[in-house]
């Protein structure tokens, strides 16, 4: 029989259940390796766990994951993904109406940068093809007259084009280079 509360209703019993506790902290070990896992663009690279004995307790605890370069805001990484297409896109147009790519006027530097995509942006000629130069804030966006497009970190311009730097053979290439 169990025993009565001040209202006279049977309180359960309270005794601690060992492979219930287990099972809690198992879950919320999983718990805490599981959702950063989710939330991050990486994993956890290892997780510990300390038991001491009665009570029975577990603290876990996650390592930070290894940092491999700086990694710039997802809006950030958004819009470099946006500005390389519609380069792309704009480099195919104009490919479609001239029956070649257009070359920067001049090698890439800061200094020629806007002016580099003036075949791009300019009216004349059938165009713009494209509203106007992206942004060198967080990243740097360039093309050659092979239709090549390539991203950089800011401040950084190549005077040729890069394969490791493409956009279309680099996937994650905007990831690692906006800061």
């Amino acid at each position: 029989m169990q025993p009565d509360d001040s209202d006279g209703h049977a309180v359960a019993n309270r005794r601690h259940h060992p492979r219930a506790a287990g099972a809690i902290a198992a879950g919320a070990v999983a718990l805490l390796v599981v959702i950063p896992a989710c939330s991050s663009t990486s994993t956890p690279t290892s997780a510990s766990t300390t038991t001491t004995s009665p009570p029975a307790a577990t603290t876990t605890t996650a390592a930070p994951p290894p940092v491999t370069f700086q990694q710039g805001s997802s809006a950030e990484v958004a819009a470099c993904e946006a500005d390389a297409k519609v380069v792309e896109v704009a480099l195919q147009a104009y490919m479609a109406q001239k029956g070649v790519f257009p070359s920067p006027p001049s090698p890439w530097s800061a200094a020629t940068y806007t002016a580099n995509f003036e075949p791009l942006t300019s009216a004349s000629g059938g165009g713009p093809y494209m509203p106007k130069a992206p942004s060198t804030t967080s990243y740097v966006i360039e093309y050659d007259s092979s239709g090549d497009v390539w991203v950089a970190p800011p401040g950084s311009y190549g005077a040729v084009y890069n394969p490791g730097q493409s956009f279309d053979a680099n996937p994650n290439i905007c990831l690692a280079s906006v800061r």
